[in-house]
């Protein structure tokens, strides 16, 4: 029998913020073996590949017990996922529902190799491949050093809130993320044995956090996380340009501003939306009807829902510059530059269109194509604008 070859592993982590908040229960093993198939998804990926790990990627070095790893298989093999169904293209709807489905294909130990394989269930390929927006990100190295389950879902869940620095949630409906439900009666006991060491084992993570429980009367109704995202410093990372400056002068975090590259990156909007929600928010501050500016252009900006009043005024600004716009010279050579201009624009906006969309760009190469592309669309609309005056 050859031996195989364990798959890739990738630095970045990245899961749909509905598989963050799904409900399913792992034990410790099979915790560090989801995390090691999350880590060999490829951001090129468009189906699911199995996934090979060395065993003593999930079991300690010194455990030789592989029937316990045979067991942990059958377990994992027949985990089920409760969580939220997603749009056809990928989004989250208004109104929820929720499914159950499995979490794998299939999950068995592969004799003679070392090796565990298994390949995620189908039915996950809108929670974790191709994603555009709505979705969490994490560190390999960050999520490594947890060891107990618990403390891996926390870690999830508060990063997902990392540009906001707090997440509350009901106490039932965390026990039913973690897969708690039938256990922790007693809530001292729950503080311990979960809270408490998910709070010591995320101290030393990018998501380190403290909590406050809430009340109503005696009993605790819901848990309050505050957590401070330590952002590292990227000395190769490209300068900001000029709306990522303006967006960040209205109060917004560092670390919210690549929610928002995603929805310009998917194609959602334009630059021009993001202009035109600053213009709008700014005058609805000093219309005393906006408090927090920050807040309401990031609501703007993740949500969009100045976009409806965005293309109104798009369409009322386009029909008035056609009424004024004098025509162009009649000659041969203004026709033929013309068309070569509306060419080279077409194919532009072509190229602006794959590089929002394609998978084969990472977060900041993709930033920098789409300034490369803008900047030459604009060049364009320039040379069109002055042949035309």
């Amino acid at each position: 029998m050859s031996v195989l070859t364990t798959s890739p592993v990738h630095p970045l982590v990245v899961q749909h913020n509905a598989l963050v908040n799904a409900q399913f229960s792992l034990s410790t093993t099979e915790s560090r073996l989801f995390l090691a198939m999350l880590a060999r998804i490829s951001p090129q990926d468009t189906e699911f590949a199995k996934c090979q790990v060395d065993i003593h990627d999930i079991v300690e070095p010194t455990s030789n017990n592989y029937a316990h790893v045979r067991k942990m298989l059958d377990n994992f093999g027949g985990c089920k996922l409760r969580i939220e169904k997603l749009s056809p293209d990928g989004r989250r709807r208004q109104k929820r529902t929720f499914t159950v489905i499995p979490l794998v294909e299939y999950a068995e130990y592969r004799e003679g190799g070392g090796l565990v394989e298994a390949r995620f269930n189908r039915q996950l390929l809108p929670y974790l491949l191709e994603l555009r927006d709505n979705f969490t990100k994490a560190q390999l190295a960050d999520l490594i050093k947890l060891k107990s389950p618990s403390s891996f879902r926390i870690y999830w869940l508060l990063r997902e809130y990392a540009s906001f620095g707090k997440r509350t949630v009901p106490l039932e409906e965390l026990k039913a993320i973690l897969g708690l439900v039938e256990e922790y009666d007693r809530f001292n006991n729950f503080r311990v044995r979960v809270l408490d060491r998910a709070q010591k084992e995320l101290a030393d993570t990018d998501t380190a956090f403290t909590y406050k429980t809430i009340k109503s009367g005696r009993e605790v109704i819901a848990i309050e996380f505050r957590f401070q995202h330590r952002l590292e410093v990227d000395t190769d990372a490209p300068p900001l340009v000029e709306w990522e400056e303006a967006v960040l002068a209205t109060g917004i975090t560092l670390s919210s501003l690549p929610q928002i590259k995603s929805r310009l990156a998917a194609g959602d909007y334009d630059l021009g939306y993001v202009r035109y929600v600053l213009d709008t928010v700014k005058s609805q501050v000093q219309a005393g009807k906006v408090k927090r500016e920050g807040g309401a252009v990031f609501k703007a900006l993740i949500d969009g829902y100045l976009l409806s009043a965005y293309h109104k005024e798009q369409q009322r600004h386009n029909s008035l510059q056609a009424k004024s716009k004098p025509k162009p010279k009649n000659t041969p050579a203004v026709a033929t530059q013309l068309r070569r201009l509306n060419s080279e624009l077409e194919d532009a906006h072509n190229s602006l269109n794959f590089v929002q969309t394609a998978v084969i760009y990472t977060d900041e190469t993709r930033i920098t194509a789409l300034r490369e592309v803008q900047k030459h669309i604009a060049q364009l609309e320039q040379q069109r604008q002055q042949l035309t005056a």
